[in-house]
């Protein structure tokens, strides 16, 4: 995408906030916006944020699409548009507390790709196409804590609904790629023959392993002998962190 150039050396918060309040209001994500005006998820990041300046071609662009004059963008607040004229109703000074609200920045913060790789929670996914969808940002003590490095960490998607109620078709699941040595009631990420999957594994004596679902109604336990488990199944890592939709 095309990179916004000769950025102003004067950074106005009052533009950052009150795009994030109109992409907030029409539920929009970051990637959504950066892509409506051919901006980028860190240009759109760092001017709400107000981490870096605007040039006027892109601030056009931004008003173009929520469909607002330029002005607007300027204004100290925004005025709340969801009260009648008439109303008696005071805006609330409560605000809600969003995550890019944060103070961010290259050392409280870092962004983790969500790859386009099909996992499947399901029968199993052939898909394998390792290219950048968009990027969430996670803290680096909440990484840490989990002992999961930046370099190991991985975001993709899932499909399929054996790992219901926990995991819906269309979750986002971090793997730490590091960890990929089997512990009993351990979700993980593997490559079982062709397939990409995200299941629980149970190691057995002699060197077996069970391939679990959690909606053991619809499926079935798998069992692989020592043998099977050498040539079939690769441990790519960890879940430590899933999203869920609703």
């Amino acid at each position: 995408m095309e990179t916004e150039k000769k950025l102003p050396k004067e950074i106005d918060p009052t533009v950052g906030r009150n795009i994030r309040h109109l992409r907030v209001k029409k539920g929009l994500n970051i990637a959504d916006l950066a892509n409506a005006v051919d901006s980028d998820v860190g240009n759109i990041s760092r001017l709400e944020r107000a981490k870096q300046g605007y040039s006027d071609e892109m601030i056009r662009k931004i008003a173009d699409f929520f469909e607002c004059p330029v002005s607007d963008l300027f204004k100290p607040d925004l005025p709340f548009d969801n009260l009648s004229a008439d109303s008696d109703a005071q805006p609330t000074r409560l605000k809600a507390k969003v995550w890019e609200d944060g103070s961010q920045d290259s050392e409280e913060f870092v962004e983790i790709p969500l790859i386009d790789v099909q996992f499947s929670a399901g029968s199993g996914s052939v898909e394998i196409i390792e290219k950048e969808e968009f990027a969430l940002i996670f803290r680096r003590y909440y990484l840490h804590k989990l002992g999961v490095s930046i370099a190991a960490a991985k975001l993709v998607r899932v499909i399929g609904n054996s790992m219901e109620p926990r995991l819906s078709d269309g979750d986002v699941v971090g793997i730490n790629t590091d960890d990929t040595r089997i512990r009993d009631g351990k979700a993980y990420g593997i490559r079982h023959g062709d397939l990409l999957r995200v299941k629980y594994l149970i190691e057995q004596p002699g060197g077996g392993v069970i391939i679990r679902s959690m909606n053991r109604e619809e499926f079935q336990d798998e069992n692989l002998t020592y043998q099977q488990r050498r040539e079939q199944l690769v441990v790519l890592g960890r879940v430590f962190w899933s999203s869920s939709t609703w």
